[in-house]
């Protein structure tokens, strides 16, 4: 079995192949392509046909047998309609994020069992990166018409 090949099952990156594994002194790198071929605009999701630029990005994912590893893609600046010009979406991150879903996931999974310092050992990521991360997950799983319906909110005071 070739390392790509082993390395596409075990990450199990949403939209993307494993081209490249590389083996350094800071831990694994693993590069990546989009399987699709058109860029995806970061801001509204439309697909894009004008490339402004292209520049190498790095995305911390879960470590591998206690080494660091980094998902590596080319990623593109497209020139969208509605948006101007915009750095492609990936289906492995969230927008602006240096981490992949599944590490933030995780992160965020801790966050909600434990105090951000035993976090911040375990995944070797900084306190604020910790804050930052919770405050994305969040804001992508929330449901912004959770309060639509709502008409008043009582509150009961006893007194003893």
């Amino acid at each position: 079995m070739r390392v790509t090949t082993a390395f596409n099952r075990l990450l199990a990156l949403q939209g993307a192949r494993v081209t490249d594994v590389l083996f350094g002194a800071t831990g694994v790198t693993v590069r990546v392509a989009l399987r699709r071929r058109r860029a995806a605009c970061s801001g509204c999701g439309q697909l894009c046909r004008k490339i402004h630029d292209r520049a190498w990005r790095r995305w911390r994912h879960l470590d591998l047998a206690g080494n660091r590893c980094h998902v590596e893609y080319e990623l593109r600046r497209v020139r969208c309609a509605d948006c101007g010009v915009r750095v492609e979406a990936v289906p492995w991150a969230r927008s602006r994020a240096r981490h992949t879903r599944d590490f933030e996931d995780i992160v965020a999974f801790m966050a909600q069992q434990m105090a951000k310092t035993p976090i911040t050992v375990l995944l070797r990521v900084g306190w604020d990166t910790v804050g930052a991360i919770v405050e994305r997950v969040v804001a992508d799983h929330l449901d912004e018409h959770r309060l639509a319906g709502l008409v008043m909110i009582g509150v009961e005071t006893v007194h003893a």
